[in-house]
């Protein structure tokens, strides 16, 4: 054990060498923020107090505990915790997550509170005061205060749960100090006082990661530069193929179903300039930059889907659920099976290391799972400022509200920050680079977002809720607390009933005083010193969509639009997938039998790599080589149709064909658009299936014309354009005309990064990976550059099966210990996830029930009051004196036997020195 210990340690110190000799090289200013070396790498301090794997047997004293608490954990590193009761059921996650997850919970809790500056310096200083101006922590703050309300007047003991919970993470705290992750002692900063309100953070957290966005911001200028009419041509075509989540609204057939009128916008210069400065301003703070980085590939969605026991082949419900959202080292997600025997708890599923309840998966009743919904849950505001202290609001002069923060800032002290507030939402862009040019109005305008998590929610307490609801109508009443991020929820029950609920809150705006002609439902950003598009209310809970037992024994949803044309009197969203992921779910789902879809048959869907995208726009290619001239068709040209015609449009990452059809759709949708969008700087490019709506049904579009040349170009015309750069490209790349050699795998490639830049020697990959952005099984990438890393795709993947709960099966894309020289760190996403495999879920109701031989570990929690405890201790203490005192006087006794043994063994080996 020690050997393999001081390997490790050896390993890793190589490790933090090449990590330090990297951000010397490729990131000078990181330097400033590391630990000196020799308190990161000299014997007694640093990685040498690094913990690997966690005790095989370990047994904590707590005093307080209400009962002995039992953590099996199995081959995967998941901790299976059975308790007494609620709270110490909470104590003890907390305690576990800490141990195996201690730094992405700091790190976490640091993005939203604004204290990353405290131990990297002034490089996130921006990016703190940007997530205080947000508003997360302060509406973190005001929930807590609801939360310790209802406890007192004792409608939900929530927050006693969440203090227990911290007392576990504070308990690992003290208990290892000197013993945490090595992150800690690189950058030269010790682990703080985990609170509740640091686990309602986290909430805010996955709100923003969800839901948070610009696209009014953009949508404004792409619309003032194409004209509405072009805008709306684009937005009625998106609903091209779309399949709703809701199948009981009615459904869109291939001609555009939605119309947006609108006439000329009246925005000033100076709103548009401040607009883009804002915009330009924003992708200088990293956590932005990554965030527009995942929108822009689509990467954060999800698919989920539920069929009944008569699509099934048990006869009872299957349920399954892939989050798709950013990789890193370690994921997002950490399993958990948590037993209480006071309330009867028994769930198993995915939590948020930091919070003390399963997000989503099932307990021995009903099971769930989530996709973003895509609801329009936040609007931007523009005001003209009069001064420092006041803006026009509704036409009046109006005081800002402030918040004043005081930023601590490695080796600068103090920093205080000042947040001014709207009757809408925080200013965000007045703390920005946005001057006013002298050429325009000298009018300053402010930006302001109103946002449905700047308000008091209560996500996770909807989710303790899931966690124990025995039916529909339970987990429905639950569901009433679910705000933001809006969520698709699946759901599935022992009773045989399937259901689909896209649930949050969903304003209602009053458009009375927008422009006519100006696009309404918050579309675009509204003209808040005008009082424009105030909120009056929001879409009540009955009214949202819903939809249980179809009649096509099936549901499904992918991000794809949420209800069809019938549903009329609430908009609900502006934007949403291309639908892709969902039309490839509905045709695989439709197209099984009654009674035969199994678990293997669920492991295949979630796996899926054909392209619906190539299968749709592919022989519109093949038409036009097959049509083009003799003198046209070369060598190359003629391989490529070869390759595209034995396709069957799996975006296998050994094939040729995948690499040609992505390197074509870029040029195509580019040489479509593009003369017009950069003739007028568009920022906003339409959606993929506007593409296959107009090579389909418009072959003569306006849009496949280059307005840059003299003729008119048809779609024709711009297939083979693309075409042409497609070859000369991958000639470029690969270095060879073997078409059959241009391997997808070789430009499509995934990679797992860890949580911190500059660190990249904790990170995992990059490794050849199949699918694409609208595969089922979904990685996306560009590649006009070269090699595309996919940096994001499904976070978590499991089924469950209401026949036989220890049927169900899970994975994750890291592994659960947060530790790069534990086993676990990766071993999740090197044996399973990336080989298309999952693990059995143990789901034990007792610990007489669960398996020995799944054991890897365990941890006995301990009241160190508890008077059986007390009496095991004396028992121990006495037996032990005891048998020592035993041991002394039977040496006295014998002691000349002793002697005489002693001497002839020594004799045997090799005499006896006096």
């Amino acid at each position: 054990m020690r050997i393999q210990k001081k390997k490790n340690i050896v390993k890793l110190a190589t490790v933090i060498v090449i990590t330090i000799i990297v951000m010397t090289i490729f990131s000078i200013p990181l330097i400033s923020i590391i630990a000196p070396l020799g308190d990161i790498l000299f014997p007694g301090s640093g990685l040498w107090n690094v913990p690997g794997e966690v005790p095989e047997q370990e047994t904590v004293y707590f005093p307080g505990l209400d009962n002995a608490v039992r953590v099996y954990r199995d081959e995967w590193g998941i901790p299976h915790i059975y308790a007494s009761t609620e709270q110490d059921l909470s104590f003890a996650l907390g305690y576990v997550h800490a141990q195996d997850r201690l730094f992405q919970m700091d790190l976490a809790r640091r993005n939203v509170r604004g204290k990353l500056s405290e131990v990297v310096g002034d490089l996130a200083l921006e990016e703190d005061k940007y997530n205080l101006a947000m508003g997360m922590e302060y509406w973190a703050e005001k929930t807590l205060e609801e939360l310790i309300i209802m406890q007192e007047a004792g409608q939900n003991n929530y927050y006693d749960l969440i203090n227990s919970y911290s007392d576990g993470v504070n308990y690992y705290i003290k208990t290892h100090q000197g013993e945490y992750p090595i992150e800690y002692a690189i950058l030269g900063f010790k682990p703080t006082k985990w609170t509740p309100l640091d686990t309602l953070c986290l909430d805010k957290y996955m709100a923003k990661m969800l839901t948070w966005e610009y696209d009014d911001l953009y949508r404004l200028k792409t619309v003032e530069a194409l004209g509405i009419a072009n805008y709306s041509e684009f937005m009625a075509d998106a609903t091209y193929g779309q399949i709703p989540i809701c199948p009981n609204y009615g459904s869109f057939n291939d001609s555009s179903e939605l119309i947006y009128d609108g006439g000329p916008l009246q925005i000033s210069s100076n709103i548009l300039h401040t607009i883009s400065t804002f915009l330009t301003n924003i992708e200088e703070i990293p956590s932005e930059k990554a965030l527009l980085e995942l929108q822009e590939k689509n990467t954060i969605g999800s698919n989920n889907w539920v069929v009944d026991g008569v699509k099934s082949s048990t006869g009872k419900p299957i349920l399954c659920n892939d989050m798709h959202l950013a990789w890193n080292m370690p994921g997002i997600w950490y399993e958990a099976h948590l037993v209480a025997e006071d309330t009867g708890l028994n769930v198993y599923g995915f939590t948020l290391a930091g919070a003390n309840v399963v997000i989503v998966g099932h307990n021995e009743y009903v099971a769930w799972g989530f996709t973003n919904t895509g609801y329009d849950v936040m609007d931007w505001y523009y005001y003209e400022e009069t001064d420092d202290n006041h803006y026009i609001y509704n036409g009046v002069e109006t005081p800002y509200t402030t918040r004043t923060y005081a930023i601590n800032v490695k080796g600068q002290g103090s920093q205080t920050f000042t947040v001014k507030d709207t009757v809408n939402g925080p200013v965000l862009n007045d703390f920005l680079n946005d001057a006013v040019p002298d050429s325009l109005d000298s009018q300053k305008i402010v930006l302001a977002p109103k946002w449905t998590a700047n308000n008091i929610t209560y996500e996770f307490m909807a989710c303790y809720g899931y966690n124990y609801a025995k039916n529909r109508t339970e987990f429905d009443q639950a569901s009433r607390y679910f705000h933001c991020p809006a969520q698709n929820h699946v759901y599935g029950d022992i009773y045989g009933t399937i259901a689909m609920r896209p649930t949050g809150l969903v304003p209602i705006r009053d458009d009375s005083l927008t422009p006519t002609g100006y696009l309404g439902n918050g579309t675009l950003p509204y003209n808040g010193s005008n009082g424009e598009g105030e909120w009056i209310g929001y879409v009540p809970f009955e009214e949202l969509p819903h939809t249980e037992n179809s009649s096509q024994h099936y549901l499904v949803s992918a991000n794809q639009i949420v209800v069809g044309p019938e549903y009329k009197k609430y908009a609900l969203q502006n934007s949403y997938n291309s639908g892709y992921r969902g039309r490839r779910i509905n045709e695989l789902l439709n197209n099984s039998a009654d009674g035969t879809v199994g678990i293997e048959r669920m492991k295949e869907i979630q796996l899926d790599t054909i392209s619906t995208p190539a299968r749709a726009l592919i022989p519109y290619l093949i038409e036009a080589i097959e049509t083009l001239p003799s003198s046209q068709k070369t060598t190359i040209t003629m391989d490529v149709l070869t390759q595209l015609k034995n396709w069957n449009y799996d975006m296998d990452k050994d094939l040729a064909a995948p690499t040609i059809y992505r390197k074509w759709l870029d040029f195509y949708g580019d040489y479509t658009f593009d003369d017009e969008l950069q003739a007028v700087d568009a920022p906003v490019s339409p959606p993929l299936n506007v593409l296959e709506k107009l090579t389909r049904d418009e072959p003569t579009s306006k849009w496949f014309d280059d307005i840059n040349t003299p003729e008119i170009e048809n779609r024709t015309h711009i297939i083979i354009k693309a075409l042409d750069s497609t070859i000369s490209s991958l000639l470029d790349f690969y270095g060879t005309n073997e078409v059959i050699t241009w391997r997808w795998g070789e430009m499509h490639q995934l990679l797992f990064p860890h949580l911190l830049p500059g660190f990249d020697s904790f990170s995992k990959g990059p490794y050849e990976g199949d699918g694409e952005a609208h595969t089922v099984n979904p990685s996306a990438v560009s590649i006009r550059d070269g090699i595309g890393y996919a940096r994001g795709g499904s976070s978590e993947r499991f089924i469950v099966d209401f026949s036989d709960l220890q049927n169900c099966w899970s994975v994750i894309p890291s592994g659960q210990r947060a530790i790069s020289n534990s086993k676990h760190y990766s071993d999740q996403l090197e044996e399973l996830f990336l080989q298309g495999k999952y693990h059995q879920q143990y789901f034990y109701d007792t610990t007489e029930d669960y398996p020995e031989n799944h054991i890897e570990s365990q941890i006995s929690f301990v009241d160190k009051e508890d008077p059986e405890f007390i009496i095991i201790l004396t028992t121990s203490l006495i037996v032990g004196f005891t048998v020592g005192i035993a041991i002394v006087i039977v040496g006295y006794y014998k002691r000349d036997v002793i002697r005489s043994k002693f001497r002839e063994f020594k004799e045997k080996r090799g005499g006896v020195k006096n």
